[in-house]
């Protein structure tokens, strides 16, 4: 089953938060001052993480909820937020939609006063429980038309038609000669539940826009709960591009098995999380130069955001490091720190014994963060979407990682 799994960003090191107070202790990490006096005992906060723990996506969800849990944890054993202990609550989803709601239930009934959720789907069903009951919900990815203000849905991740923009826009404008070569054939593979409307949406606008530089040859799309790639990969055996489902191996390994090389390979932070399963079945020369658009830097690039999420790997997980940065899953830890954020500007706000889910409401709409001297994410009162900033990475298939061949440029929302 296709998932649509959206786990990259942030840095803490300079790590800045509109509201909350902040001051420079000379480490490089965060801190704040509450406005009210801090009581003896913590509050306890509960982040729910809607997740999937024993269903097709738990595989990569493992890495996924280490990176939250232990950014969490970082935030407590340091006292980020003074007066507040924070944790990760999970629920087993299964990736299972009949469970989102029972799921959402759950969490609450437990104390959550926020909840996180990570595939494509949850933000329909949950989006209006959380306007129900005025809970923030940040979620992986989410359709434009859900990411309304003032609303509690906030998207970690740009929609999915901005998300494919942008790629587009970028490999036909840089990858592609479409001087000298006319318009690339581009395709898209995927199954039913990851929703593939919002990508297949941006590339058809792209092609009826720029119709000298880009031919769009359609979706193909299998039912869900099958990696039969077969026919797709027929489907789409004269495209010169296409962008490949969420968990790629399946269908790379029939594409190939098939005979066919002529396509550049597309993706996104969702499926770097899979190249755990990609090297298992020894696929990396067949994804070599693939191109990725992506919201967080690769592991080992000289950057902020990186070398934090290594040195918790480090205090945390040592001895898996090496297995934990076989794909993107760990950087979890970005999102959580969007809603650690939330919570430290509503604590700094109201006191930390009035932090409630509407006052992490209110503070995520604060919560503006940069690293490498460069704002790469933020909320407001009229901004639902966090991530500001992409970059394109290309597949190396020597190192078995990716490697970034643009600089970090704003996010461009498709045209209507």
């Amino acid at each position: 089953m296709t998932i649509a799994l959206i786990v990259p960003l942030l840095g803490l090191p300079l790590l800045t938060a509109c509201g909350g107070g902040d001051d420079d202790d000379g480490g490089g990490t965060p801190t704040g001052t509450p406005t009210t006096t801090v009581p003896a005992k913590k509050v306890k906060i509960t982040i729910g993480n809607h997740t999937d723990l024993t269903g097709p996506a738990s595989v990569a969800m493992q890495t996924v909820n280490m990176g939250l849990e232990d950014v969490v944890r970082y935030y407590n054993d340091n006292n980020l937020i003074p007066g507040v202990e924070v944790e990760a609550l999970k629920y087993d989803g299964m990736l299972n939609p009949s469970r989102d709601i029972p799921g959402w239930q759950w969490l609450k009934e437990r104390g959550a006063d926020l909840i996180t959720a990570w595939f494509m789907l949850q933000p329909v069903t949950l989006g209006p429980l959380a306007a129900q009951d005025k809970m923030p919900l940040f979620v992986a990815n989410a359709p434009s038309k859900l990411l309304v203000t003032p609303g509690y849905t906030f998207a970690t991740a740009p929609p999915s038609e901005d998300l494919m923009w942008n790629l587009i826009k970028w490999v036909i404008e840089n990858d592609w000669d479409y001087q000298t070569k006319g318009p690339a054939k581009v395709g898209l593979a995927a199954d039913e539940g990851g929703d593939p409307s919002g990508f297949s949406k941006a590339f058809e606008k792209y092609a009826a826009m720029y119709p000298d530089r880009m031919q769009w040859e359609g979706a193909q799309v299998i039912p869900v709960g099958s990696y039969l790639w077969a026919s797709a990969v027929e489907g789409l055996k004269d495209c010169d591009y296409i962008y490949v489902p969420n968990v790629w191996p399946m269908f790379v390994k029939d594409y190939a098995g098939a005979g066919h090389t002529k396509a550049k390979f597309l993706g996104s932070d969702s499926q770097m999380s899979f190249f755990k399963i990609g090297d298992d079945m020894k696929l990396w020369p067949k994804i070599d130069g693939m191109l990725f658009v992506a919201q967080s830097e690769w592991w080992g690039e000289d950057a902020e955001y990186p070398r934090f999420s290594e040195q918790l790997m480090s205090q945390y997980r040592s001895g898996s490091e090496d297995k934990i940065k076989a794909d993107k899953g760990y950087n979890s830890v970005g999102n959580g720190m969007l809603m650690l954020e939330a919570i430290r500007n509503a604590a700094a706000a109201v006191g930390p014994e009035n932090v409630d889910s509407q006052a992490i409401y209110e503070g995520a709409q604060s919560v503006a963060i940069s690293f490498d001297g460069l704002e790469r994410f933020s909320f407001s009162p009229t901004k639902r979407i966090g991530v500001d900033r992409l970059a394109i990475y290309e597949a190396d298939s020597a190192a078995k990682g990716t490697v970034r061949v643009s600089e970090w440029f704003p996010v461009e929302r498709m045209p209507e």
